[in-house]
C-alpha cells in the first residue's frame, strides 16, 4: 500500500497504445461496502487479451466514462465482506475473475459470487493466473463443445494463456486424444497434448481429422477453414475470438455460421466466460487433484507504471508460453 490512507490502482485514460493510454492514481479507501461485495486486498494479477483489447479499444463493452480501472484475475485475501455475504469471511485467501471492478488495484471489491477459495498449495502468482483463461477452456469444452469421455479434441494455439489451460482441462475431463497447434512442442506435450502440429511448417488441416471438438482460441478465417476440415460431421467448432476483421464485418461472418450450423454442419458456438464461483471452485478441485496447473511466463513484473506497461506489451505481441504476472504485493 502507497500508505494508510490511499492505495494505488491503474487507470485507462484513452484508447490508445497502453504505452501512452495507462496512469497509476492514489485512491482513497472504500468507505461503503455493497452487501453483496467482499473486499480484496490484491497480492498478484494477470493480464488476459481482453485487457489490451479494452485497452485500445478493439473492444468496447463498458459504458463506464474514460479514465476507468481495468484488468480482471486477482489474488490475495478477503479484508472485510458485505452483510448478505455467506460464503467467504475476513482472511480467507482467494482468487477471482474480477473484469469489470477494477482489480488492477492494490485494493478491490467484487461480488461474493465471482469468488472462490484459493487452491491449496498455489501461490498467491499462481493463483493469479488461473480465473478468466481456465473458466473460459472450461465453459468452452464442457458447456459449448459437449466435451465427454472419450472425445477427440483439437485446440488452436495451445500455448498460450487459454490454450494451456484447454490441454490440461480436456485430459481431465477423459478426452481420447488431444491435439493442438504451436510451435513450442515440449511445453504443449509437458500440459498433456498427444500431439502438436507447428503451424509454422505444417498444416493442421493435412495433419488432422475426425475430432468432436475444435476450440479455437487465436481466430481468423483460415482456422475457421480449417477447423471444419478436421471435424466430424457432428463436430462442434467452438471460438473465444474473431476473424481479426472491422467489428461490423466480423459480426456478420459469426451470425452467418451460427444460422448456418443449426441446419448444416459443423455445429458453430462463440461465446463469452461467465465468472462464477462454482465452476471456480470446479477449477480448484482439478487443481488439488495434480490435474490443472499454472503456466507463468517469466518473471512477475513490477506493479509500476513501467512494469504494467512493460506487462501489457508483451501480452500484445502474442507468443507468451502460458500467464503473464504483475506483482501487486510482496
Amino acid at each position: 500500500m502507497t500508505d494508510k490512507s490511499t492505495f494505488k490502482k491503474v487507470l485507462h485514460t484513452a484508447f490508445a497504445d497502453p504505452s501512452t493510454a495507462l496512469s497509476f492514481s492514489n485512491q482513497k479507501p472504500y468507505t461503503e461496502l455493497d452487501p453483496t461485495f467482499v473486499k480484496i486486498q490484491v497480492s498478484a494479477a494477470s493480464l488476459n487479451p481482453i485487457d489490451y483489447k479494452l485497452v485500445t479499444g478493439a473492444l468496447k463493452f463498458s459504458k463506464k466514462p474514460l479514465p476507468r480501472g481495468l484488468g480482471s484475475d486477482i489474488s490475495r485475501v478477503v479484508t472485510e465482506v458485505g452483510s448478505e455475504c455467506k460464503r467467504l469471511k475476513v482472511g480467507d485467501e482467494i482468487y477471482s475473475d474480477a473484469i469489470g471492478f477494477s482489480p488492477l488495484s492494490e485494493v478491490c471489491v467484487v461480488p461474493e459470487s465471482k469468488v472462490s477459495l484459493k487452491p491449496a498449495g498455489m501461490s498467491f502468482n499462481e493463483a493469479a493466473t488461473i480465473p478468466l483463461a481456465a473458466l473460459t477452456a472450461l465453459q468452452a469444452l464442457r458447456n459449448k463443445g459437449g466435451m465427454k469421455e472419450g472425445m477427440k479434441v483439437a485446440i488452436f494455439g495451445g500455448s498460450g494463456g487459454v490454450g494451456s489451460f484447454a490441454i490440461q482441462i480436456a485430459k481431465a475431463l477423459g478426452a481420447a486424444e488431444v491435439a493442438t497447434t504451436s510451435t513450442n512442442e515440449d511445453f504443449c506435450k509437458g500440459l498433456g497434448a498427444d500431439i502438436v502440429v507447428n503451424y509454422k511448417t505444417d498444416n493442421a488441416g493435412d495433419k488432422l481429422k475426425d475430432f468432436d471438438i475444435v476450440f479455437d482460441t487465436v481466430g481468423g478465417i483460415d482456422h475457421w477453414m480449417m477447423g471444419k476440415k478436421i471435424l466430424k460431421s457432428t463436430g462442434t467448432y467452438v471460438s473465444i475470438v474473431g476473424d481479426g476483421v472491422a467489428m461490423g464485418k466480423m459480426i456478420g461472418r459469426v451470425m452467418w455460421r451460427k444460422f448456418k450450423s443449426n441446419f448444416f454442419s459443423p455445429g458453430y458456438q462463440i461465446f463469452f466466460t461467465d465468472s462464477n464461483h462454482t465452476d471456480l471452485d470446479f477449477l480448484s478441485s482439478l487443481i488439488e487433484q495434480g490435474k490443472l496447473k499454472a503456466t507463468i511466463d517469466g518473471d512477475a513484473f513490477a506493479f509500476d507504471e513501467a512494469g504494467v506497461k512493460a506487462a501489457f506489451k508483451k501480452q500484445m505481441g502474442g507468443r507468451n508460453k502460458g500467464k503473464l504476472v504483475i506483482a501487486v504485493a510482496t
